[in-house]
């Protein structure tokens, strides 16, 4: 399901532990990791830039939100934020 211009699973899908990879623009990459049995829970979030996979890419951010519907709807306008940066530095050329 998109959102903005994320495509991501409904959160039940992380309620069950799994974990998403997303990429889009050519290079702004991002993996959501359920952290359940953290107290407390969180999604957590990596994003790099690249083609490369992320064991051979240096991370740009990470960040975590509430292991919730409110946490995911959060989640989702964080990227949805960091994704129109990387566009705008990308169409600028200020980011290679």
């Amino acid at each position: 399901m998109y959102h903005g211009y994320v495509d991501l699973p409904t959160f039940a899908y992380f309620d069950f532990g799994n974990v998403w990879n997303g990429s889009l623009l050519g290079g702004f990459n991002y993996r959501i990791v359920p952290k359940s049995g953290d107290e407390p829970p969180v999604l957590k979030v990596t994003v790099w830039y690249g083609d490369l996979c992320l064991d051979k890419s240096e991370v740009a951010e990470e960040f975590d939100c509430p292991f919730s519907d409110e946490g995911y709807q959060q989640l989702i306008a964080m990227l949805n934020e960091r994704i129109e940066k990387y566009r705008t530095e990308t169409a600028y050329g200020l980011r290679n």
